[in-house]
């Protein structure tokens, strides 16, 4: 099942070499700038995020693989470093992710500034399991929703729902299929774009991954990829390139779930990479 995407790049106007040659400059300079910031660990994972969102649009080579696989698993360490400052804002916790140099932070006056949102928990859950980093999905799904509360920057109600959702499935709780009907009544009654063209993406494909509600699983991972991409278009300035649809990282991570569980993805997309799909380099 090939799926087209909707945007069409302008890389006439602007070569891709273009778009990538400032974020390759700055990754470059990451071991040196990490130890200066406490929050660049959650700059420098949206660095890299956004890095392997543009390099889905390169011709796929080994070398952009490995290139993008190994910005997502940096990110992913990165990501749930910083979640875990706000989850202890009092203490002081040393971080040494792969080969850059060990740093020590606290997490004071995080949640004011407004971090620890549910869309930040969203992105770092997902990330985790695409890149298989069982140590941050685990540590991420102890994170309370009722701290994500405290932030300044607010969420609607199906945003926290979301989380508890998908902590309940991890930990395998007996009540994750009632949290799942819940949340997906939530998202109808919240009726907003967000709500009904995300939120329920995620919650339909979710569902048809761990369930048996009669989804079938390839094909509602189809058609959410093609609705996220027109959401993300729509809400997007018409100068702005809706880099978001690029990876979407919440169903691209049910992908690599659906995968592992022995089951085959059938959805072929320049969203989807299939190297993240297989795990190819994690």
């Amino acid at each position: 099942m090939k799926i087209e995407r909707i945007y069409k790049s302008k890389f006439e106007s602007i070569p891709l070499d273009e778009w990538l040659e400032s974020p390759k400059r700055r990754m470059k300079k990451i071991p040196t700038n990490i130890i200066k910031r406490r929050d660049n660990l959650l700059s420098f994972s949206n660095l890299y995020i956004s890095f392997s969102r543009w390099l889905t649009w390169e011709v796929q080579t080994n070398e952009i693989e490995k290139e993008s696989a190994s910005g997502l698993r940096y990110a992913s360490k990165m990501y749930a470093a910083f979640l875990k400052l706000a989850e202890h804002p009092e203490q002081d916790i040393m971080f040494k992710i792969f080969d850059l140099p060990a740093v020590t932070w606290n997490g004071k006056g995080m949640l004011e500034a407004g971090y620890a949102n549910p869309e930040e928990w969203l992105d770092a859950y997902f990330l985790a399991v695409i890149t298989r980093d069982s140590e941050s999905m685990d540590s991420l799904a102890n994170f309370p929703v009722e701290i994500m509360k405290q932030s300044a920057t607010k969420a609607g109600p199906v945003s926290y729902k979301l989380v508890e959702v998908f902590q309940a499935f991890h930990h395998r709780q007996d009540n994750y299929p009632s949290l799942l009907n819940q949340c997906m009544k939530m998202a109808v009654d919240q009726g907003n774009d967000w709500a009904l063209g995300i939120a329920m993406g995620y919650l339909e494909t979710f569902a048809a991954l761990t369930t048996d509600i009669g989804f079938d699983f390839n094909e509602t991972l189809a058609k959410n990829v093609q609705l996220q991409e027109k959401y993300w278009i729509n809400a997007s300035d018409p100068d702005t390139v809706p880099v978001e649809s690029f990876l979407p990282l919440q169903l691209l991570g049910m992908a690599c779930m659906w995968r592992d569980m022995g089951n085959t993805v059938t959805v072929e997309s320049d969203s989807l990479p299939r190297f993240l799909i297989e795990g190819t380099y994690f």
